[in-house]
């Protein structure tokens, strides 16, 4: 057996601090794997991308132990490396876990990574910042800063919560959207996401045909919609089946810029962007990193 050299980022306080009871277990594990697992701690903000940014030369691949947010964290510090980048699922959210089907189980994420079958993947860049699975504007990034304060419910529960209490507070915004090289123009929207992968939310469907493999965005665009229409259709974020709704369009594209004359309430795999933006500009970079997941095929 060809021994493997891991290095482990965990954030302790990931999916409400679920990483620092799993860790026993986890390292339990991981010893047992007859591979070497080196565990490396997050103790602020950004702490990930520079312990990668440092030492991911001396490991066949660097592990995310945590959320969306460590996954982005890790893979900033990757950047521009030919470094494996891996997951073991244990935030809020796990959406790009999802999209790489590495289900939060700690002996199947420790399995998958040993496997090591890896593949080039595209990444997202939100004007300075490197993104994994998605972005959210309008609706989409309000919930997300209004679930980080739910304090009593855990992982999807506490999106849902939020995208629920959150119908009531939130009217579209005028925005001015570009596409690649065409002018959409100005539209009042309800929310915009723009998916590398294809879930949000802890497994909710905006893009549902996103694929992280294709060199392209898909985007999903909502026109000013009743609360009780969202409501009615909700079933549709889950099933994969919203474009059915007449107030969504769904399109494909390797830029987006999207302006508005009042703030923008904006997430990147989960994170909150800057409040005060009121101009964003994203792009994609095809074949840009290597992950390691749990491919069916």
């Amino acid at each position: 057996m060809n021994k493997k050299k891991f290095a482990v980022i965990v954030n302790p306080v990931a999916g409400r601090g679920r990483t620092a009871k799993k860790l026993p277990q986890l390292q339990e594990i991981a010893a047992n794997s007859g591979h070497q697992f080196n565990f490396y701690y997050t103790e602020e903000s950004y702490h990930a991308a520079r312990i990668t940014d440092k030492i991911h030369r001396e490991y066949d691949a660097v592990v995310a132990f945590g959320g969306d947010g460590t996954a982005n964290e890790v893979i900033n510090g990757l950047a521009g490396t030919t470094t494996p980048f891996g997951i073991i699922p244990e935030g809020t959210g796990n959406d790009f876990a999802r999209t790489i089907n590495v289900a939060r189980n700690l002996q199947r994420a420790i399995d998958i990574l040993i496997n090591y079958n890896y593949r080039l993947m595209d990444l997202g860049t939100i004007d300075d910042r490197i993104f994994i699975n998605g972005v959210g504007i309008g609706f989409d990034g309000f919930v997300n800063y209004r679930s980080k304060n739910v304090k009593l419910l855990k992982g999807s529960l506490a999106y849902l919560y939020a995208v629920f209490s959150s119908l009531a507070l939130w009217k579209c915004i005028p925005v001015h959207i570009e596409i690649d090289d065409s002018i959409i123009g100005d539209s009042s929207i309800y929310l915009i996401a723009v998916g590398n992968g294809w879930s949000v939310g802890g497994g909710l469907k905006l893009t549902p045909e996103a694929s992280i493999h294709d060199g392209l965005f898909d985007i999903c665009r909502v026109r000013d919609i009743p609360t009780w229409k969202i409501l009615l259709n909700f079933a549709k974020l889950k099933n994969g089946t919203l474009a059915e709704v007449r107030e969504v369009t769904m399109t494909r594209g390797k830029r987006i810029r999207v302006s508005s004359e009042m703030p923008l309430p904006i997430h990147f795999d989960g994170e909150v962007y800057d409040p005060s933006a009121r101009e964003v500009n994203i792009s994609i970079v095809p074949q840009s990193a290597f992950v390691i997941g749990g491919w069916s095929v």
